[in-house]
């Protein structure tokens, strides 16, 4: 059924426009069921290297939600709890979320749609064994399920089925390229009005999306690492493990993880390498707060200026368990000041690089 709409409102993170919808079945004049529901009409696609909402670029502004909690883990405690996730990220100035390594509540999505926040849909693959022709299955089973279940949420803007599958390529090359190639190919041929992002990081078989990881703590060697990014200059572009990945052919290059930076504002360590069982983050320890701030502002000022970068994914937005190195601790307390984060993860060109 097509429905036409006398001056249509897109959907956008500036204005979340949703359209009630009530579907009645009826036999004759009495109604026997009635079901609600809600609509968004947004178009998101690539042209180049560049991301488009509604036929305007837009970088991603991504933050890392692993949806841990402390007295459920995989498990929101609220309803409440999982709006206030979106609007803690939104106050510190990202625009979406990278979902990682969970398949998220279908209120969270609602609640995304609600507030106009972009995300990834990911899938959790950690320790997948490429190996085993029934694990390949059972994944591309399960993940047909999870695209089918969510592809009506305007506020999902691509599909990213592996993580970090350096370890599966290594092992079996053959068998994780073909996987690889084969979910790309089913995500598709299930939601061909999405982007799909084979695996973030690495290993490339076939994406709409470059991505690549770096904890890189140090804004001058950050910078001189994706200096050569460009849609022109495919071979200097940087790719990680190009040994086990396709080349990069002009997509739009995210840094879909990056800083990491360990700060618990209640813990002073003297050594950097104390002990990382109990907590920890990536790179040296920093020795203050302002130091963090200092590697947040100038690493992320390297991204957001960067003509041939589309996005970041900063990690993270909680802490978890012993990583420590979230934006918020694990219980959602403010461990920075919040109106001084927006600054640093806010539009291009706001703050100087080192």
């Amino acid at each position: 059924m097509s429905l036409r709409i006398k001056n249509p409102q897109p959907w956008s993170p500036d204005n979340p426009h949703l359209y009630d919808l009530r579907f009645e079945l009826r036999d004759g004049d009495t109604t026997i069921d009635t079901v609600n529901s809600y609509a968004g009409l947004r178009k998101f696609h690539i042209e180049g290297h560049k991301f488009y909402l509604n036929n305007t670029p837009i970088f991603l502004r991504l933050v890392l939600d692993q949806g841990f909690y402390p007295d459920g883990i995989w498990t929101a405690p609220s309803d409440d709890m999982l709006k206030g996730d979106i609007e803690k990220s939104l106050a510190v100035g990202f625009n979406g979320a990278r979902l990682h390594q969970k398949v998220f509540e279908e209120r969270f999505h609602y609640w995304a749609d609600k507030l106009g926040y972009l995300t990834w849909g990911e899938y959790c693959d950690w320790g997948m064994n490429f190996g085993s022709p029934q694990s390949i299955h059972n994944q591309q089973r399960e993940w047909r399920e999870i695209v089918q279940r969510d592809l009506n949420h305007p506020s999902i803007l691509a599909w990213t089925p592996y993580n970090e599958t350096r370890g599966g390529a290594t092992n079996h090359f053959e068998a994780h390229r073909q996987a690889v190639q084969e979910t790309y190919d089913l995500t598709r041929a299930l939601d061909p009005s999405r982007p799909c992002h084979d695996t973030s990081g690495y290993v490339h078989v076939c994406t709409d999306i470059y991505t690549v990881h770096d904890y890189e703590q140090d804004p001058v060697k950050f910078k001189a690492t994706y200096a050569p990014v460009s849609p022109d200059d495919w071979e200097n572009t940087p790719i990680r493990f190009p040994e086990l990945s396709v080349p990069y052919q002009g997509q739009p290059y995210v840094v879909d993880e990056y800083g990491g930076t360990w700060w618990d504002p209640n813990a002073v360590e003297t050594e950097q390498d104390a002990d990382r069982k109990s907590s920890w983050g990536y790179g040296k320890r920093p020795t203050d707060i302002e130091e963090v701030y200092h590697r947040i502002e100038k690493l992320t000022a390297i991204l957001l200026n960067h003509p041939n970068i589309a996005g970041y994914c900063y990690t993270q937005l909680t802490d978890i368990e012993q990583e420590q190195n979230g934006i918020y601790t694990y219980d959602r307390q403010e461990k920075f000041d919040a109106k001084r984060l927006k600054k640093y993860f806010g539009a291009p060109a706001a703050i100087e690089e080192e």
